[in-house]
């Protein structure tokens, strides 16, 4: 019994720290080393022409202030090519669904989706694991069945200093969502 005592006390001591034979922490002894020096031989780049702003003639600043609104954007491209890369990006299918469309006016009809909300009624394991379910056709979103979805016209027109404008009238809330949108897609 004195030996299993013994070597219980004899191996607790020799598990129970290093930090009993060690005086000092190596993080004490530490110091902060000198900051580097560049050599005397080697030139910094000439950056004063870096951050120059360049001057914009009134002409095409006055073309810039009439074309730029909230509600449009402008883009470079001719019409045809623009209708059809903003065709492509309404597509998408998450800002709203194209209701209808006109080629020869150059004009789509968007029935805007609901905004997503950022808040739930329902926690995290409620939402997942709730016997509970939506009824077939709903979304789930409490706003979805509340009121018909609002619909924007968006139209591509040409622009006076070439590419064209893309224009939305409606619901000032949905466009501006829905130019947003597109601002990100397709830049402008």
């Amino acid at each position: 019994m004195k030996k299993i005592l013994v070597a219980l006390v004899l191996s607790t001591v020799m598990l129970s720290g290093c930090g009993m034979f060690r005086s000092s922490k190596a993080w004490e002894k530490a110091k902060q080393e000198n900051p580097l020096e560049i050599p005397p031989n080697m030139d910094r780049p000439n950056v004063s022409d870096a951050l120059t702003i360049p001057t914009v003639n009134a002409q095409h600043e006055q073309a810039a202030a009439t074309t730029v609104s909230p509600n449009s954007l402008h883009l470079p491209n001719d019409v045809d090519s623009a209708y059809k890369r903003v065709g492509l990006a309404l597509g998408n299918g998450d800002i709203g669904a194209i209701a209808s469309q006109s080629d020869a006016e150059h004009t789509y009809q968007v029935k805007m989706a609901p905004k997503m909300e950022l808040g739930s009624k329902q926690g995290f394991l409620q939402r997942h694991f709730s016997n509970t379910q939506d009824a077939p056709g709903s979304s789930g979103s409490p706003t979805s069945g509340d009121k018909a979805a609002p619909t924007v016209m968006v139209q591509v027109k040409p622009a006076a200093d070439g590419g064209s404008i893309v224009s939305a009238t409606g619901d000032p809330q949905q466009v501006g969502r829905l130019i947003g949108a597109l601002r990100a897609r397709l830049g402008g």
